[in-house]
C-alpha cells in the first residue's frame, strides 16, 4: 500500500524560441513548488528553467531532512 505524502506542481512555462539567437524567450517561465501534506508546509515557488529543474530533481530528497514531522513515522502511522 503507498501513502499520498506531498505533491510537486510543475508549470512548464511558455516560451518560444528566438529563431536568431537558438535562445527561448519565455513569456511565461516554468516554475515549480511542493506541498507535503505530512507537515502541511510549502517548499518554493522557483521560477526559471535552469532552478525549476533542480528543485524537481531534488525536492524528493532534499525535504524529508527539513520536514517537521518524521516522514519514517508518519508512514508507519
Amino acid at each position: 500500500m503507498s501513502t499520498v505524502m506531498g505533491a510537486l506542481f510543475v508549470d512548464l512555462g511558455e516560451g518560444r524560441e528566438d529563431k536568431r539567437t537558438g535562445r527561448i524567450r519565455w513569456a511565461r517561465p516554468p516554475r515549480a513548488r511542493y506541498e507535503c501534506l505530512l507537515c502541511h508546509t510549502t517548499e518554493g515557488p522557483v521560477t526559471g528553467p535552469a532552478a525549476a529543474a533542480r528543485f524537481v530533481a531534488a525536492i524528493r530528497t532534499t525535504h524529508p531532512t527539513r520536514c517537521i514531522t518524521a516522514h519514517e513515522g508518519a508512514r508507519a502511522a
